[in-house]
């Protein structure tokens, strides 16, 4: 996936050059919360599962990007799980890197069909808005008398469609889903200097659970596409004891690793928390990355602190 830092510095550089990009916000705790990625789990577990996410990039860096985000997804019908099943959810999340900044909310739904006892294929669609913003005076320019300057903050509103497959079972996960699924070309001013192209965002994970008396162990892929960047892959190991404790890493191509650990509080309250290692480039300026989620199951009083499906 295309870097956010590397594109902030080329927008810089090039100002007021005719094109400029902005990604959506970089996750490594995917695996603790896939329906920020696939609106295809809305409703995959029996209980309201709110998530409330933190992550901040290359700390110690000036303007690195920061991210917070709030998910929520509930099924409607989670009497009997061999039946169809219908979720509603949503996701609210505050991108800033630098002068530039992307606020997006989305309301998601999703409808799992089961395929026999054992598998489930669900099927999701997202619909929303972003909302850009371009803070002018945090841009440094040559000429101070550029006439950019006078033009004020630069903001637009566009759509946001997303979709989503998920085959799972107790055991193993397949999923796939694309973001900015209306691609977009839109200038931030009149006079068309600035311009924002709105790329898809594509992600194709598989997971496979193995057990082992009360210890589990979870490795999973997951590829990363948006055009014209190359294609990206994360591989990733999660090991968890019991309903207790999980910890596990990631392997990122061209981009390093990361650790990360969660704790199940109770059946209502878990945590986590995942460190990046930066690369040998930013290690004399960054301390690293940082991300934390906190999760609240709700109407899972009874339940185990663990997620059944999603893990």
């Amino acid at each position: 996936m295309l870097n956010y830092g590397k594109v902030l510095l080329l927008f810089i550089a090039c100002l007021p050059m005719r094109v400029m990009a902005q990604q959506h916000p970089h996750y490594t705790m995917y695996m603790a919360n896939n329906f920020v990625l696939n609106p295809a789990l809305a409703g995959i577990e029996s209980y309201t599962d709110l998530k409330l996410a933190a992550r901040s990039q290359w700390t110690g860096i000036a303007d690195a990007p920061k991210t917070i985000y709030a998910t929520v997804n509930s099924p409607l019908n989670a009497q009997d799980p061999r039946k169809n099943r219908i979720g509603i959810g949503g996701k609210v999340i505050a991108d800033q890197t630098g002068p530039i900044s992307l606020s997006s909310a989305e309301l998601n739904g999703a409808y799992h069909l089961p395929l026999n006892q054992t598998y489930r294929l669900s099927f999701g669609v997202g619909a929303g808005v972003n909302y850009h913003r371009l803070d002018v005076q945090k841009v440094q320019l040559d000429d101070p008398s550029d006439p950019l300057y006078n033009q004020g903050d630069f903001k637009q509103l566009t759509p946001a469609v997303s979709a989503g497959l998920w085959f799972y079972s107790e055991d193993v996960y397949v999923g796939i889903s694309v973001q900015n699924l209306l691609e977009n070309d839109f200038g931030f001013s009149e006079t068309e200097n600035l311009r924002m192209p709105i790329r898809r965002h594509y992600f194709a994970t598989a997971g496979y659970r193995f057990a082992f008396s009360d210890f589990y162990l979870t490795p999973s892929a997951m590829l990363k596409f948006v055009s014209p960047a190359p294609m990206a892959y994360d591989v990733n190991l999660k090991g968890q004891f019991s309903d207790t404790f999980w910890a596990g890493l990631t392997w990122r191509h061209r981009n390093g690793v990361a650790a990360m650990a969660g704790f199940f509080i109770s059946s209502t309250l878990n945590v986590a928390y995942a460190y990046d290692f930066v690369d040998a480039d930013l290690r004399r300026h960054s301390m690293g990355s940082h991300e934390i989620i906190l999760g609240i199951n709700i109407n899972n009083q009874w339940g185990p602190k663990c997620p059944t499906i999603v893990w």
